[in-house]
């Protein structure tokens, strides 16, 4: 049984349910010429026609909520076991990120399908038996499009993305794709043996791929501070080829003319695992002394 957690955007709790590496300068534009939109909206047109085809009704989809199962500080403290399956999971989102139980290397979500990256750099779509132990998705449906022209490096286009977002505690999906000169990413290996130790013990097992001009994705959120622990703040990215043979945890990138959609997340789910390991795991109390005070009336 899982826990569900809903929370909209203001943090306001609605239901409780049982259940980086070069640095070209670079300038940033929004796509209004018509080549870029037209291409833009060709190929969406395309991915929901497949979806059509396959049976799936876009009517009943819910855009740019953001869904997340586990706590993202208990999987850094060592809670790799996987718990829930894909066929779950896909319910929930067709974009997004997560990790394979385990630590089996880095999961990445892209137009409705689920590629695992192992640490021998091994990239291939997950069959409906497997299960997660940490994800983040949602149905992605860009609000906002624009190109970077030119060459650009990680801080470069992260400086362009943050021209767009006005709104600082803001929750927001972000796609990149394009062309890729570089892309470091990386992944750990399988850690079969219990107790799971902390991720940060694990750090000089990971492996590192060198990934040179190669068309991709980089499929990610930039969240608030304020879910930090709870989730992960800041930019997360994963990156995932055209080829859908190479992927892994982003580190830092380069790429020609990318492509950038942004969609502002307007809720939050939550579900938690149920199984002992999630249960029993001691969290760290992070001391809130002005929320004490209040709670305490001194």
């Amino acid at each position: 049984m899982k826990r569900l957690f809903y929370y909209n955007r203001t943090g306001t709790l609605l239901a409780f349910v049982l259940c980086g590496l070069f640095s070209p300068s670079l300038q940033a534009q929004k796509a209004t010429n018509s080549v870029n939109r037209n291409a833009f909206a060709a190929d969406r047109l395309h991915k929901d026609g497949k979806e059509k085809k396959a049976g799936k009704k876009r009517s009943d989809v819910k855009y740019n909520t953001l869904f997340q199962y586990g706590i993202a500080d208990a999987f850094v403290g060592g809670v790799f076991e996987a718990t829930y399956p894909w066929t779950q999971l896909k319910e929930q989102g067709d974009f997004g990120l997560g990790a394979p139980g385990e630590l089996d290397g880095e999961l990445t979500i892209c137009d409705g399908k689920a590629y695992q990256t192992q640490s021998s750099g091994q990239t291939f779509e997950v069959p409906d038996s497997f299960k997660t132990a940490l994800a983040f998705v949602t149905f992605f449906k860009a609000d906002t499009v624009f190109s970077v022209n030119g060459t650009a490096d990680q801080a470069g286009v992260f400086k362009a993305i943050d021209s767009y977002l006005k709104k600082k505690n803001g929750m927001y999906a972000i796609r990149i794709s394009g062309s890729f000169n570089q892309v470091k990413a990386r992944a750990f290996p399988a850690h079969p043996e219990r107790p799971y130790p902390p991720l940060a013990t694990l750090l000089n097992t990971q492996q590192f791929f060198d990934i040179k001009n190669t068309k991709g994705v980089l499929v990610g959120y930039k969240l608030p501070t304020y879910i930090n622990g709870v989730s992960i703040e800041g930019y997360h990215f994963h990156f995932l080829s055209d080829s859908r043979r190479q992927g892994g945890h982003m580190l830092g990138f380069s790429g020609d003319d990318l492509m950038i959609e942004v969609a502002e997340l307007k809720d939050f789910h939550l579900s938690v695992p149920d199984d002992n390991s999630f249960m029993n795991f001691e969290f760290k109390k992070k001391q809130n002394i002005d929320l004490e005070k209040v709670e305490k009336g001194h």
